[in-house]
């Protein structure tokens, strides 16, 4: 008798392990299991779920880039990085 039967595997065992694995990567397996578990399932996963961060999720910048310039440099072995970049910036080589 296999899980495929109706008998789930202990969620410890490598079977259960690779089924906990693929539910957690299928949003729509997600969401099954938390309606048999009588749970809420909630595409966004954060620690705010107020209804202000679900609106303007969308709206996030997430790119990464950060439009203020650093207040600090960084030296390694004597020589400042920004330095030693704008040294290696008129070099053909």
């Amino acid at each position: 008798m296999g899980w495929k039967d109706g008998n789930v595997p202990p969620k410890n065992s490598s079977e259960g392990k690779k089924l906990e694995k693929m539910v957690y990567q299928n949003p729509f397996l997600k969401k099954m299991r938390a309606k048999s578990h009588g749970e809420k399932y909630n595409d966004i996963v954060s620690a705010d779920n107020s209804e202000e961060y679900k609106a303007n999720y969308d709206k996030i910048d997430w790119s990464g880039v950060r439009s203020e310039k650093k207040n600090y440099r960084v030296k390694i072995n004597g020589r400042y990085v920004d330095e030693e970049q704008s040294d290696n910036k008129g070099s053909d080589t």
